[in-house]
């Protein structure tokens, strides 16, 4: 979720990401940021992890090095559990 936030905060349309169902790699995708949704509403600027992802996604150098983000298949009818990663806010 960081690092799609972090990301996002860089101008990047899309993220490199492992489809995951049941636990297994169903595959390996680029997906537009628009398309994902986070469990949490909110990431901490200050947080020294975030921090770290922008400083590492700022450059075409580190984006390459960046290990891909695990997304899964939101069940219909609880995408209102969930925070769309466009809406997730970026706090002091």
């Amino acid at each position: 979720m960081r690092r799609g936030v972090a990301a996002r905060e860089l101008g990047l349309r899309h993220i490199l990401a492992r489809l995951i169902e049941d636990g297994n790699l169903i595959a390996r995708l680029v997906i537009p940021l628009d398309s994902l949704y986070s469990r949490k509403d909110w990431v901490s600027r200050s947080d020294y992890r975030y921090q770290r992802l922008v400083a590492l996604l700022a450059t075409p150098a580190g984006r390459a090095r960046m290990p891909e983000i695990e997304v899964e298949r939101l069940p219909s009818g609880r995408v209102r559990l969930f925070t769309r990663l466009l809406d997730v806010r970026l706090e002091a």
